[in-house]
């Protein structure tokens, strides 16, 4: 069994996360911004103003945000002579307020697309790399950490200390098409995708339940537990693949997007998108680990003098095993080869435009994720400034992860043929990080021609 290997695998996975933050993939900002070929990927009716458009591979779209239930300064304080104090009690609050850490990455590896049939249509192409994350770290875990078994959290009481995680990463290969209808006034849009999965942990069953008895300070542990894994049992050997095996790992998967937006008037438009609306089932090197008896009862009676003396003899090994007295006591087996079928994260966009004229536009989006029965919501009001052709910039105020204080901002600058552009939901964060739990930046280089004058089908009827 190498359940240790891969909990040892997942634990230092989480750790590198706190490192760098964790992401939640909003896309505010870039939704109203109509000189960005990218928006299309918020929804796939937008179609791109340019009649063709290509991304320089890789740097096209490189995408990078976090949202954490707490602030740097919510951890670690520094004192006038720079001496360092955890504030784990603050940590603590703000995780049993939130404990959902979510994370999402695109790199876009290469994008096109190019209007058709005299522009009625636009059919775009696109190949991206792909990373979601969704992790809930329950409070009392981390209160068991902390306090121990014997704190008035836990004495005489039964507490669920199990995390859930839905770590996905993979390809996705899509092909869009979109086009207008009723005389201009409205687009429609849709992309079909095919998902090819590199790697996931997925919970199917969360339940680790532990009581302390009063009299004989005991650990009186429950689990009901089932993880799904695929690619996280061998990754030393993952680079040893054939490169076939490489892109097309055998975890194959369908995916969908849907837009639409309409032209009200000259002034108004409306928009709506409904985002990864799909699956993968995997196949690779799955592993599957399931608790031996579920709901079945166990005692830990501790370590003994000798058992704890012999740990500290060996300070890399003290946690293993720990971990390896508690695992053989809960039994927990692995099954490899179970094929499995996990959903992506499903996002939502309900969109509203101003316009004053070419010049001036002013936006209203509602956006939301939803994974495992949660609904993590999002709003954004924004004002976008347009030079056709050469500028665009855009500011806003968006509203996500319990902050308040998020200010985004994005340039889009065309010089010739070559666009480049960067957008953030919170420049605030990248520059006083210590202080925010979000940020997020986006920058990419794009191949942009523009079309000579607009279709007929776009213009709106006398």
């Amino acid at each position: 069994m190498k359940l240790t290997a891969v909990c040892y695998a997942i634990v230092t996975f989480f750790c590198c996360l706190g490192t760098i933050s964790l992401f939640a993939q909003h896309d505010l900002s870039v939704y109203n911004m109509p000189e960005i070929p990218q928006r299309i990927f918020q929804n796939p009716s937008f179609i791109p103003q340019q009649k063709f458009y290509i991304g320089i591979p890789i740097l096209s779209g490189l995408k990078s945000a976090y949202a954490n239930p707490f602030t740097y300064k919510d951890i670690i304080e520094r004192d006038a002579y720079d001496s360092v104090t955890f504030r784990i009690d603050n940590f603590l609050s703000k995780i049993a307020k939130n404990n959902q850490l979510r994370l999402y990455t695109d790199v876009e590896v290469i994008s096109f697309g190019t209007q058709v049939a005299h522009g009625k249509f636009f059919l775009g192409f696109s190949v991206r790399e792909r990373m979601s994350q969704h992790i809930a770290i329950p409070v009392n875990l981390c209160n068991l950490l902390w306090y121990g078994n014997a704190s008035p959290q836990f004495f005489g009481q039964t507490v669920n200390i199990a995390p859930a995680l839905n770590i996905l990463a993979y390809d996705e290969w899509a092909a869009s098409f979109s086009g207008f209808a009723l005389k201009g006034k409205l687009t429609w849009g849709a992309r079909l995708k095919y998902l090819s999965g590199r790697f996931n942990a997925t919970t199917v069953k969360s339940q680790f339940e532990v009581n302390t008895d009063t009299s004989t300070y005991n650990i009186h542990m429950r689990s009901d537990f089932e993880l799904r894994t695929s690619g996280v049992d061998d990754i030393q050997h993952y680079t040893n693949q054939r490169v076939s095996s490489l892109v097309f790992p055998g975890n194959n998967g369908m995916g969908v997007d849907l837009g639409a937006s309409y032209q009200v008037n000259k002034h108004l438009g409306v928009s709506a998108s409904v985002l990864d609306i799909g699956f993968i089932t995997w196949k690779s090197r799955t592993m599957t680990f399931v608790s031996k008896n579920p709901g079945k009862e166990f005692a830990f009676d501790g370590l003994t003098l000798n058992d704890f003396v012999d740990m500290f003899d060996n300070m890399n090994s003290f946690g293993k095993k720990l971990s390896d007295s508690i695992l053989a006591l809960v039994k927990i087996d692995s099954v490899r080869g179970v094929k499995y079928t996990t959903w992506l994260p499903v996002r939502y966009n309900l969109g509203g435009t101003w316009s004053l004229n070419e010049h001036h536009t002013f936006g209203l989006l509602f956006n939301g994720i939803s994974w495992d029965h949660h609904f993590f919501p999002a709003m954004s009001v924004s004002y976008c400034y347009r030079i056709p052709c050469l500028l665009g910039l855009m500011i806003s105020y968006n509203l996500f992860n319990h902050q308040f204080t998020n200010v985004g901002a994005g340039l889009s600058i065309n010089a010739g043929p070559i666009q480049l552009y960067a957008i953030s939901d919170n420049v605030p964060g990248l520059i006083f990080y210590h202080s925010t739990n979000n940020s997020s930046v986006q920058v990419g280089i794009n191949i942009a021609i523009r079309k000579k004058a607009a279709p007929v089908v776009a213009e709106e009827p006398n």
